[in-house]
């Protein structure tokens, strides 16, 4: 096994869940059934044996001497990968899912050495190689397709930043043709956790095909993915032309799936108005609003009502900014974070976009919504002083995090913004999203993205519960914040490229 003394993914989630059943708490995701759990244990079982020469690694970056307990990545680790070999453990824990899957009876494999033979819905951005189809004997379910993105006796490649770089990764789908709901993220020394987030990713993915809790939805207005264990969405999809619906169904006779995350809500209509509102006035007209956005709201409204074709404030999402309400986090917390605080910083490299598109990205709450939040901000782009509401979750049960932009980073190669936290939200705290650029074109305004330069997400934040809720299911609660945080750090990836169409627009 790859890690003989410490718990699975699978059990560290069971506790969680029963933990919070003790407190009381409820969480999104309900236990897993005993035949789940069971069909975990045999790939487990199996992938003793397949992964016994791929064996598994700790997180590079874990300090248990620093606050955080996670270092900071190093310059030198982006875009490198000093041992690209590992990454075959991905290779070896599907062929683990694939013994169990035809051991059961529930499907049949079918090993195609030219991967670009398959056929796909929407084609994954990597080159494709040896193939593996899990064709399920059940009607009405869908074919797992695991394909490799090198050839089985690559070396890989040190340098990721090279055009010829080859790095063992993998690519899921399901359907035929088929789409993928799993494609390779930055295997670079900076972004490394570890093999245990990487295998839990694969696992959900694989599982929620075989538990037929799956579904896939394209079409020229937007693409969005859905599984029991999170949701995503965006605007626009890869292929305009493409639109179709994929869902997935259970291979086993009798089994119940668990029940699908519910979908991102689209933009409200008063959110549309706002965003075609922001598209369509030129820049001195959006400036004069978001500095009359931080005045009390009756003087705002006066003014308004003086301007040209203006007989009301424009549309907002939240409440008028109060100045007079405080952050609840010191303002140099993330300088010198006081004790009790948790610090944390993770990175992403940037594939889809160049710096510019990415930075537009992070300023206009792109980021965030794409995480699968609900945004309601004061301004559309974050401003000093900007106040966004951030919801969790749907219902009586859903989670308001409201925060105070504190300052904007906007540097020829940095560019981004950090929020405090403000009362009311579960967490005392402060965060930063920053986008920064290096390379042959950085500093000169002539970048043009992943040919010349290395553009790079960075999330760090400070942080401690606020409420009596989040201290009392302080379990449950890093559990949502690392979620939200993977989420963030892949909203600027190649999958998510389809999002920042509109925030193109926004300048």
């Amino acid at each position: 096994m790859t890690f003989p003394y410490a718990p699975t993914w699978w059990e560290e989630h069971e506790a969680i869940v029963s933990r919070a059943a003790e407190d009381g708490l409820s969480v999104e995701n309900p236990p897993f059934s005993a035949d789940l759990l069971a069909l975990l244990t045999d790939v487990e079982a199996a992938f003793a044996q397949t992964g016994a020469d791929t064996p598994g690694w700790e997180d590079p970056h874990h300090d248990p001497t620093a606050l955080g307990e996670r270092r900071d990545s190093r310059d030198e680790e982006y875009s490198r990968s000093s041992d690209p070999g590992k990454y075959r453990i991905l290779w070896t824990r599907a062929e683990a899912w694939t013994q169990v899957l035809t051991a059961r009876g529930w499907a049949d494999a079918v090993e195609i050495e030219d991967g670009a033979q398959v056929s796909w819905a929407v084609d994954p951005r990597v080159d494709r190689y040896r193939t593996t189809v899990l064709r399920p004997r059940r009607p009405g379910t869908q074919p797992i397709v695991l394909v490799r993105t090198a050839p089985d006796d690559a070396t890989g490649s040190t340098d990721l930043a090279a055009a010829d770089a080859v790095v063992p990764d993998l690519v899921v789908g399901f359907g035929e043709p088929a789409v993928a709901v799993l494609e390779p993220d930055c295997l670079c020394d900076a972004c490394d956790s570890g093999s245990r987030d990487l295998l839990e990713v694969l696992d959900q993915a694989i599982l929620s095909i075989v538990d037929g809790s799956s579904e896939v939805v394209r079409s020229p207005d937007g693409a969005s993915a859905r599984t029991s264990f999170g949701a995503e969405s965006g605007s626009g999809a890869d292929d305009p032309a493409t639109t179709l619906r994929l869902t997935a169904g259970p291979w086993a006779d009798g089994w119940a799936p668990r029940p699908l995350c519910p979908p991102i809500e689209p933009l409200s209509p008063i959110e549309s108005a706002w965003q075609d509102e922001m598209l369509r006035d030129p820049w001195p007209t959006r400036l004069l609003d978001a500095a009359l956005a931080v005045l009390p709201a009756p003087l705002e409204g006066r003014i308004h009502r003086l301007r040209t074709g203006r007989s009301a404030p424009p549309t907002r999402y939240a409440t008028a900014v109060d100045p007079d309400v405080a952050i609840t986090a010191p303002l140099d917390a993330l300088e010198n974070p006081p004790a009790g605080y948790n610090l944390m910083h993770r990175s992403a490299l940037v594939t889809a976009m160049d710096f510019e598109t990415a930075s537009s990205a992070v300023r206009g709450w792109v980021v965030h919504r794409r995480a699968g939040l609900q945004v309601s901000a004061s301004h559309g782009q974050a401003e000093p002083g900007a106040q966004v509401h951030l919801r969790l979750g749907i219902g009586p049960l859903s989670i308001l995090a409201p925060c105070r932009v504190l300052w904007v980073i906007d540097e020829p190669d940095r560019a981004g913004f950090a929020y405090g936290t403000l009362p009311g939200h579960p967490e005392s705290g402060i965060e930063q999203f920053t986008v920064t650029r290096a390379g042959a074109g950085a500093g000169t305004g002539t970048g043009t993205g992943a040919g010349t330069d290395v553009v790079r997400f960075h999330l760090d934040a400070v942080s401690k519960p606020a409420t009596w809720y989040a201290r009392l299911g302080r379990p449950v609660s890093r559990l949502v914040q690392e979620v939200v945080t993977r989420r963030y750090l892949r909203a600027l990836s190649t999958r998510a490229a389809p999002v920042f169409d509109m925030a193109r627009r926004v300048e």
